[in-house]
Protein backbone atom coordinates (compact mmCIF):
# COMPACT_ATOMS: atom_id res chain seq x y z
CA UNK A 1 0.00 0.00 0.00
CA UNK A 2 1.23 2.71 -0.79
CA UNK A 3 2.10 5.82 1.61
CA UNK A 4 2.09 8.65 -0.96
CA UNK A 5 -1.26 7.49 -2.90
CA UNK A 6 -3.24 5.65 -1.17
CA UNK A 7 -6.69 7.40 0.49
CA UNK A 8 -6.50 7.65 4.50
CA UNK A 9 -9.22 4.83 4.17
CA UNK A 10 -7.46 2.12 2.19
CA UNK A 11 -4.25 2.88 4.48
CA UNK A 12 -6.56 2.54 7.73
CA UNK A 13 -7.84 -1.25 6.18
CA UNK A 14 -3.91 -1.96 5.68
CA UNK A 15 -3.17 -0.99 8.99
CA UNK A 16 -6.04 -2.64 10.59
CA UNK A 17 -4.98 -5.94 8.73
CA UNK A 18 -1.03 -5.43 10.24
CA UNK A 19 -2.76 -5.57 13.56
CA UNK A 20 -2.18 -2.11 14.31
CA UNK A 21 -4.69 -0.58 16.69
CA UNK A 22 -6.38 3.03 16.33
CA UNK A 23 -5.63 2.64 12.89
CA UNK A 24 -7.78 5.07 11.76
CA UNK A 25 -5.32 7.62 13.46
CA UNK A 26 -2.67 6.41 12.40
CA UNK A 27 -3.55 6.72 8.91
CA UNK A 28 -4.35 10.12 9.27
CA UNK A 29 -0.88 10.96 10.76
CA UNK A 30 0.08 8.96 7.74
CA UNK A 31 -1.47 10.96 5.41
CA UNK A 32 -0.91 14.63 6.92
CA UNK A 33 2.94 13.95 6.76
CA UNK A 34 2.61 12.99 2.83
CA UNK A 35 4.71 13.41 0.61
CA UNK A 36 7.57 10.57 1.18
CA UNK A 37 10.50 10.19 -0.58
CA UNK A 38 10.07 7.77 -3.27
CA UNK A 39 13.75 6.51 -2.73
CA UNK A 40 12.99 5.39 1.12
CA UNK A 41 11.86 2.10 1.22
CA UNK A 42 12.43 2.52 5.16
CA UNK A 43 10.09 5.16 5.56
CA UNK A 44 12.48 6.91 7.54
CA UNK A 45 10.50 10.36 7.42
CA UNK A 46 7.57 8.26 8.12
CA UNK A 47 9.24 7.14 11.50
CA UNK A 48 10.70 9.97 12.51
CA UNK A 49 7.35 12.00 11.86
CA UNK A 50 5.57 8.99 13.93
CA UNK A 51 8.09 9.11 16.93
CA UNK A 52 6.30 12.50 18.04
CA UNK A 53 3.73 10.73 18.91
CA UNK A 54 5.46 7.80 20.73
CA UNK A 55 3.57 4.96 19.58
CA UNK A 56 6.17 2.32 20.62
CA UNK A 57 8.54 0.76 18.68
CA UNK A 58 6.06 -2.38 17.78
CA UNK A 59 3.34 -0.27 16.61
CA UNK A 60 5.72 2.39 14.27
CA UNK A 61 6.97 -1.38 13.07
CA UNK A 62 3.80 -2.49 11.75
CA UNK A 63 2.73 0.66 10.28
CA UNK A 64 5.71 0.40 8.40
CA UNK A 65 5.53 -2.42 7.33
CA UNK A 66 2.44 -2.45 5.86
CA UNK A 67 2.90 0.84 3.57
CA UNK A 68 5.84 1.61 0.81
CA UNK A 69 6.71 4.86 -0.07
Amino acid sequence: MSANTASEEEIAAALRAAGVRNAERWAEEVVEYRPYPADDPNLTTLRKNLAKYNPGQETTDKIVSALTP
